[in-house]
C-alpha cells in the first residue's frame, strides 16, 4: 500500500461502522503490529472512551453532561473500524493516541457510499482506488480545521518517538487525502478545547440495541463471535503476512442462515413449512429492494420486507425477532441504562434531545419492532392459569374464515360451471357468446363456434376442508385430538366442527391458545349442529374426515356439498350422498393458495369473553 503510506505512517482509512472495514483494521494490527495506533477520535474524549471500549462487546453510549452540548454524544459499536483498533490495540499493549479535534455541533453528512460488502469481493485495496477515484469525498467547513488537527497529532507523534517507530493510522476515507497533503509541511495545532469533557458513559437498552445499531445486530452478533473465536494471542505477529482481504463476515450467507433459522422457528410455532421455492424467492425481492436502495446486500429492513411480502407477517416476525437479537447486554446494573428513539434519549426519567441519529441513513425497522408481541414475564404462568372451561373464538378471526367458506363455493361452482358449457357451431342464436378459442381452432373450416353454459341444479351447501386426514394415528403420535363443535354466535355465522391441536398447549398470551385445524366442517344457518363426535348416526366412519363429510352431508340445507382435501372420499360417500338428494363435489386442496391456506389454518381460542378485549395485542 505504498500511496497510503507516508515516512514511517501506515495509513488505514475506513467507513465508520462497518464491519467489513473493522476487519480490515484488526487483520492489518494482527499481521503487523506497529509502535503506536493513532484513531481519528478527539483526545478531551480519551477516557471515557477507552473505558467504553473496554466494555465491549457490551454496548455504551458517551453523553455530554448538563451544562454542555446536550447533543454531543457518541455511540461504541464492535463493528466500528475505530473501535476495533482501540481495541485490538489493547489486546496487542500497544499505545493509542486520539488525534483529533474536539468540535461542537459537527453535521451528519449522508455521504453517498458504495455497499462496504464489495470489499470481500474486489479486496480492499482495490475498493479504495475505486473510492478515490469515483467518490469525491464530500467536505463541511470543519474538516479543514479537522485534518489540520489530525496532521498535527501526528507529526507530534514522530518527533516523540524512537528512530524507526511506526505508526499506524486508522481515520476515515474521506479525511486520508486532506491529512497526506498536510503532512508535507509542520501543521500548527489548531484553537480548540484542550482539557476533558466531562462526559457520561451509558449502556444500552435491550430496545435501543434492537432499533439503533449501525450493522444489524446478528451480523454484528456474528463478527463478535467471529472475533471470539480467533483471539489476538493466537495469532502470532508476521510482518511479512498481508492484510486479510475476505471479512470474517459473509452478509449473502448470513443473510440466509438468518432466513433458514427463522423458517425453523416458523414451522415450529406455527406448523408450516416454508418450502425452496419460497425462499428463493424472498432472496429475488430482497435482492431487488437492496439494489433499488442502492446497496449490493440486502440489510434486516429488506428481508424483514421479503419475508411478509412473500409469506406473511408472523414470518416477517420471526425474521426480525432473530435479525434484531444481540446477545450480550448488560444487566450488572453499573452504568444508568438509555433508552432511545428517533430524536430524543431518555436517561432516569429524563428527556435528552439529540440531532442526529445514532444509525446510518437507511429505511426504518421501528415499525416492525412496534408492533412485536408482548411476552411472558415469567415461564408457565398463562398456561397454569388456563382453564379452557369457556373458551370462545376470535372474532376476526371468525370473519376471516367465513369469508373463505363463502370463496370455496364460488370457486367449487365456477369449477362446475366450466364443466357444463357445450360448444357448438353457430345456427341461429350466439347463445352465451363466441368461443374464440374454438373459432381459432377451427378457422380452416370458415365456421363460428359458440358456447352455452347448461343451467347447474342446486347451490352450495355445507363446507368440509381437511388439511390433515390424522387418520391412522392414534394416542400419543396423534397430532389433532382436540375434537369440538361450535355454533354460531349470530345468524351471519355458521355452524362448525373441527379437529386440530389441543387449545392450552401453545399460549401466546394470557388466556389467548393458539391451534392449527386439522379439518373442520361449516354448516350454514347456525344454532343447529349438536356434537359431531359424540352423535351416534356418524358412527359408521372410519376416522375424523369421514365423520367431517357424513356431518357435512347430514347439516347441508343445499343440494351440493363441497369437500376440499388432498384425497376424494371413497365412492360410498357419493352412494350416500345420492340417497339422501344431494351431490358431493371434490376439490383438490393442492388448487388453493398455500399461503391463505395457512393463515386460514392457524387460528386462537380465547379462556372467555373477556378475553377478546385485549387479545389484540398478543395475536398479530
Amino acid at each position: 500500500m505504498p500511496h497510503r503510506t507516508l515516512d514511517n505512517i501506515t495509513f488505514l482509512p475506513i467507513f465508520h461502522s462497518r464491519l467489513e472495514f473493522a476487519a480490515v483494521v484488526r487483520a492489518a494490527l494482527l499481521a503487523d503490529p506497529p509502535d503506536v495506533v493513532a484513531v481519528e477520535l478527539p483526545g478531551t474524549w480519551r477516557e471515557s472512551i477507552l473505558q467504553a471500549v473496554n466494555r465491549l462487546p457490551f454496548l455504551s453510549l458517551i453523553l455530554g453532561e448538563e451544562g454542555q452540548d446536550p447533543h454531543t454524544f457518541l455511540p461504541v459499536e464492535p463493528s466500528d473500524g475505530m473501535m476495533e483498533a482501540l481495541r485490538t490495540a489493547r489486546e496487542l499493549g500497544l499505545p493509542v493516541e486520539l488525534i483529533d479535534l474536539d468540535v461542537d455541533h459537527y453535521p451528519m453528512l449522508r455521504e453517498p457510499l458504495p455497499d462496504s460488502y464489495a470489499v470481500q469481493r474486489i479486496g480492499y485495496d482495490a475498493f479504495l482506488d475505486a473510492y478515490y477515484a469515483n467518490a469525491p469525498p464530500l467536505r463541511h467547513a470543519l474538516d479543514d480545521t479537522r485534518e489540520t488537527m489530525m496532521a498535527h497529532a501526528l507529526q507530534q507523534l514522530q518527533q516523540r518517538g524512537r528512530a524507526g517507530s511506526r505508526i499506524t493510522c486508522v481515520l476515515g476515507a474521506a479525511h486520508l487525502p486532506g491529512v497526506m497533503e498536510r503532512l508535507g509541511t509542520p501543521q500548527p495545532r489548531p484553537f480548540a478545547r484542550a482539557k476533558a469533557r466531562k462526559l457520561k458513559l451509558c449502556n444500552w437498552s435491550v430496545k435501543s440495541s434492537m432499533e439503533f445499531r449501525s450493522e444489524p445486530p446478528f451480523l454484528a452478533a456474528a463478527y463478535e463471535r467471529w472475533r471470539t473465536a480467533h483471539p489476538s494471542h493466537a495469532e502470532p505477529p508476521d510482518a511479512g503476512r498481508p492484510v486479510a482481504l475476505a471479512p470474517p463476515v459473509d452478509r449473502e450467507a448470513d443473510s440466509e442462515a438468518l432466513l433458514g433459522g427463522a423458517a425453523e422457528a416458523y414451522a415450529a410455532h406455527y406448523h408450516q413449512e416454508i418450502n425452496p421455492r419460497q425462499m428463493h424467492q424472498m432472496g429475488i425481492f430482497a435482492k431487488k429492494y437492496a439494489l433499488v436502495d442502492g446497496g449490493m446486500v440486502p440489510d434486516l429492513f429488506h428481508l424483514v420486507t421479503a419475508a411478509r411480502g412473500i409469506i406473511d407477517d408472523d414470518f416477517a416476525y420471526e425474521v426480525w425477532d432473530a435479525g434484531s437479537h444481540y446477545p450480550w447486554q448488560d444487566g450488572s446494573g453499573l452504568l444508568p441504562t438509555i433508552d432511545l428513539d428517533e430524536r430524543f434519549a431518555y436517561l432516569d426519567g429524563r428527556k435528552l434531545t439529540l440531532r442526529r441519529k445514532i444509525r446510518r441513513h437507511r429505511p426504518q425497522l421501528r415499525g416492525f419492532s412496534r408492533k412485536k408481541r408482548l411476552r411472558e414475564l415469567h415461564s408457565g404462568r398463562w398456561k397454569a392459569q388456563w382453564s379452557g372451561r369457556m373458551i370462545c373464538s376470535h372474532p376476526p378471526e371468525d370473519l376471516v374464515i367465513e369469508d373463505y367458506g363463502r370463496y370455496l363455493k364460488h370457486k367449487a361452482k365456477a369449477m362446475l360451471s366450466a364443466e357444463r358449457i357445450r360448444v357448438e357451431p353457430f345456427q341461429v342464436s350466439l347463445k352465451d357468446g363466441v368461443d374464440v378459442r374454438e373459432t381459432l381452432r377451427n378457422w380452416h373450416e370458415g365456421k363460428l363456434y359458440v358456447r352455452e353454459v347448461l343451467p347447474m341444479a342446486g347451490r352450495m351447501g355445507s363446507v368440509v376442508v381437511i388439511f390433515d386426514a390424522d387418520a391412522e394415528a392414534r394416542g400419543p403420535e396423534e397430532r389433532y385430538p382436540w375434537r369440538v363443535t361450535w355454533l354460531g354466535e349470530h345468524s351471519q355465522e355458521s355452524d362448525m366442527a373441527f379437529y386440530a391441536t389441543p387449545s392450552g398447549e401453545n399460549l401466546v398470551g394470557p388466556g389467548i391458545s393458539r391451534c392449527e385445524y386439522g379439518g373442520f366442517v361449516m354448516s350454514y344457518p347456525p344454532k343447529r349442529m349438536y356434537d359431531v363426535w359424540s352423535d351416534p348416526i356418524f358412527a359408521a366412519a372410519r376416522n375424523k374426515p369421514e365423520r367431517m363429510l357424513l356431518a357435512g352431508l347430514d347439516y347441508a340445507e343445499e343440494r351440493l356439498v363441497l369437500y376440499v382435501a388432498e384425497r376424494p372420499p371413497r365412492s360410498w360417500f357419493h352412494s350416500i350422498a345420492e340417497r339422501m338428494g344431494k351431490k358431493l363435489v371434490y376439490l383438490p386442496i393442492g388448487q388453493l393458495n398455500p399461503g391463505t391456506l395457512a393463515k386460514i389454518r392457524t387460528f386462537h381460542v380465547l379462556d372467555g369473553h373477556h378475553v377478546r378485549e385485549f387479545a389484540e395485542q398478543y395475536i398479530r
